[in-house]
């Protein structure tokens, strides 16, 4: 990136630490588009190019122009500028430039623009990951993803595939009525040679669109994730449905953290008590600075009403984690209970309760679905820097 101001760098910069750029190499210095066309005359040209200027008509036509002549074949350009008109986007789109972001602009603009550019077209489209984790231990987060989960098969009518991370001690089977002889640990030990067919394989299936990936729930298995293998597995699955639910067990170890940062979505669960409101603050707060340029922590308040004389109010809670909760749910032990002791969500025992409202909520929240969705590419009209630098003369 070459920008023209110490603000538009701090900007740039923001947008290049994101996590999803983590294995991108980057750069951003000050200087515009002659520093740009000084620097690439010496140096082979990088999948991307962004450069800030604040010319506008055939001034900058023709610094474009120079460019493109010591740009290499498949470089990418996106330009950051302050002309807010169209003539001048449909030239610069015309003459090759892959985007043109008029400011002001943000990280996250930023960042959006980099992903339109930088993302393949033709490739298959990866589902939505939501990961789900207790700020403590038995807060119910567990019952939370399997509920939602259930919702998103049921709200969209596709495939939702759950995830048990707690190898030792997880319940994703127990919610749903299933006691597989395969699930996670198999899919974790085989991803050298995991395909679709063989994840198939080790999935549970309750009901339509609903696929589990189940704990052994052994003592004799290692707690810890090998890092690769996790990301191996994650990859193939999100090829595999639109929505995938993540049960993290509570902790802190590296594969943890490491799950939490590959999420689109973090659905974090406490419980209205001194214990939460401190651990659920200190993980907001580090989670969220990590992830700026994306979606908040999703905080859900459980068993509102276990200890009426000793529990925070939901108000107090949310004031002191500086978060407003995503969804609030009453302790009803009767209810839950019998859900579980019957192998079964909320849903599917009595779908028009209040609480499957919520979770549908709550789901439509996480899923992505209804989130404005990016003007897709034109890929008729869209011209590559390839055809850019031909009409020069390069290449």
């Amino acid at each position: 990136a070459f920008v023209e101001s110490e603000d538009t760098k701090a900007v740039v910069d923001q947008a290049l630490a994101d996590r999803r750029l983590e294995k991108a190499i980057t750069d951003c210095r000050i200087g515009g588009i002659d520093v740009a066309v000084s620097f690439f005359t010496e140096n082979t040209t990088p999948n991307l190019i962004i450069l800030e200027t604040q010319l506008s008509g055939d001034e900058l036509f023709e610094k474009v122009g120079g460019l493109a002549d010591v740009c290499d074949e498949g470089t990418e350009v996106l330009v950051l500028g302050t002309a807010n008109d169209v003539d001048t986007y449909r030239t610069l789109v015309n003459e090759g430039v892959s985007d043109y972001l008029v400011g002001p602009f943000d990280a996250v603009q930023v960042f959006n623009a980099i992903e339109t550019v930088a993302v393949d077209p033709d490739a298959p489209p990866r589902g939505q990951l939501i990961a789900f984790i207790g700020s403590n231990g038995g807060v119910g987060s567990s019952t939370v993803a399997a509920n939602t989960t259930w919702s998103m098969a049921q709200l969209y009518n596709d495939d939702a595939v759950m995830l048990d991370l707690d190898l030792a001690f997880g319940t994703v089977g127990l919610s749903f009525n299933q006691e597989p002889q395969q699930g996670m640990e198999d899919a974790l030990a085989a991803t050298d040679r995991l395909d679709e067919m063989l994840l198939e394989r080790f999935m549970a299936v309750p009901e339509e669109h609903i696929k589990l990936l189940c704990s052994p729930v052994t003592l004799a298995t290692a707690s810890d994730i090998n890092l690769q293998s996790l990301d191996a597995l994650l990859e193939l699955v999100r090829r595999t449905a639109p929505f995938i639910v993540v049960d993290i067990p509570h902790g802190w170890t590296a594969w943890q953290q490491h799950a939490m940062m590959q999420a689109d979505e973090i659905v974090l669960t406490t419980t209205l008590d001194l214990a939460g409101l401190r651990d659920t603050k200190n993980l907001i707060d580090l989670l969220e600075s990590k992830r700026a340029n994306e979606a908040p922590v999703r905080m859900i308040l459980n068993h509102q009403g276990a200890f009426r004389k000793t529990q925070l109010s939901a108000k107090e809670f949310e004031a002191g984690v500086g978060s407003t909760g995503a969804l609030t749910i009453d302790h009803d032990p009767d209810l839950f209970g019998n859900a579980v002791n019957n192998g079964q969500v909320i849903g599917a025992i009595n779908a028009s309760h209040t609480v499957v409202e919520g979770f549908n909520e709550l789901a439509k929240l996480v899923s992505g679905m209804d989130i404005t969705k990016k003007k897709a590419v034109d890929k008729t009209s869209k011209k590559g820097v390839f055809d850019f630098l031909k009409r020069k003369g390069k290449g």
